[in-house]
């Protein structure tokens, strides 16, 4: 009998939910790059176990919803180089062909890579477009440690991008403050602040719905997930932890929101961290998200998404 046993479908990569279709209602990218990291590093080794998880997930939602028929191409990873603007080039170009897909998810990462997966998402769409930053740090500093492109950066390349305006910016999970960070936050109150004891006094519910308000009328919105934003109970394998943060349940909820009445197209997780991670608890953590983000686009998909403001 011969070893060489064929795989249940649910077994296979992303659940069977793979396709050789480029025109798949999904396109995944990873981006293995750590080298902006400035505390622990090993983001780097994410993509690969997240993929690597993936074919023990079932494909459903957790409210029973098959996730079949829904197709995902995989474009694998971006190759490491030791030039990280020359790899940033090359990763904006990669993006490029996964923005064509009606959603995209990158996997990173550290946060760093957000910086040009942005610029290409900017060169994609037409008009305005909004971001949710949801991290335990506000990534704001305009350099830090000499570099630009820190993943203490982010979100200040973020804000010089042509179609992007401040007012459109909203942060959910934050508890650390540098001083030019809160300096720049003096200048720009517009900014969507949203800490996690915001949150812990509020409600995950009500905090969702000042973001759909705040992002409200734009034609495409950019989610980023610094597994950070959850606390390190929840998420351990990270590289820079901060205690008092969300939950796994707290992070699912806001999503929920969003994508029910924004337009998300893009998702990307970053700062999962393999070789920091107990028991693979933040790597699952990373991989439930992304399997509830395939239902609510393959919902959307069918049922398109219309901005709107909370009642």
């Amino acid at each position: 009998m011969s070893s060489n046993k064929i795989k249940p479908s649910h077994r296979r990569a992303w659940s069977g939910l793979k396709s050789s279709d480029p025109a798949a209602e999904i396109g995944v990218l990873g981006v293995p790059f750590d080298r902006a990291s400035s505390f622990r590093k090993g983001s780097s080794f994410a993509p690969q176990r997240i993929r690597e998880l993936a074919p023990h997930i079932a494909p459903a939602s957790e409210e029973g919803v098959s996730l079949s028929g829904l197709r995902i191409y995989d474009y694998g990873d971006v190759a490491i180089d030791v030039n990280w603007e020359q790899y940033f080039g090359t990763v904006e170009k990669r993006a490029a062909s996964v923005l064509r897909h009606p959603f995209s998810l990158f996997l990173g990462g550290d946060h760093s890579v957000t910086i040009p997966l942005t610029r290409a998402f900017s060169k994609s769409i037409k008009g305005e477009f909004g971001v949710v930053h949801i991290d335990a740090h506000l990534d704001l500093a305009d350099t830090f440690e000499g570099r630009r492109w820190s993943h203490a950066c982010t979100e200040r390349r973020v804000l010089e991008l042509p179609n992007m305006n401040s007012h459109k910016l909203s942060m959910v999970g934050i508890r650390s403050f540098m001083e030019d960070e809160l300096s720049f936050l003096g200048n720009h109150p517009e900014i969507g602040i949203h800490t996690a004891r915001s949150v812990y006094m509020h409600g995950i519910n009500n905090v969702a719905h000042d973001v759909v308000e705040q992002l409200g009328g734009v034609g495409a919105v950019y989610v980023t997930l610094d597994i950070d934003a959850l606390d390190p109970a929840f998420a351990p394998g990270t590289g820079t932890p901060e205690a008092g943060g969300l939950s796994t349940r707290d992070v699912l909820e806001l999503l929920r929101v969003l994508f029910s009445k924004l337009p998300v197209r893009v998702l990307d997780i970053v700062e999962v961290s393999p070789p920091l991670d107990h028991a693979d608890i933040t790597c699952v953590a990373a991989a439930k998200v992304i399997y509830e983000v395939f239902g609510w686009v393959k919902r959307n998909i069918a049922f398109p998404v219309v901005s709107e403001t909370r009642q």
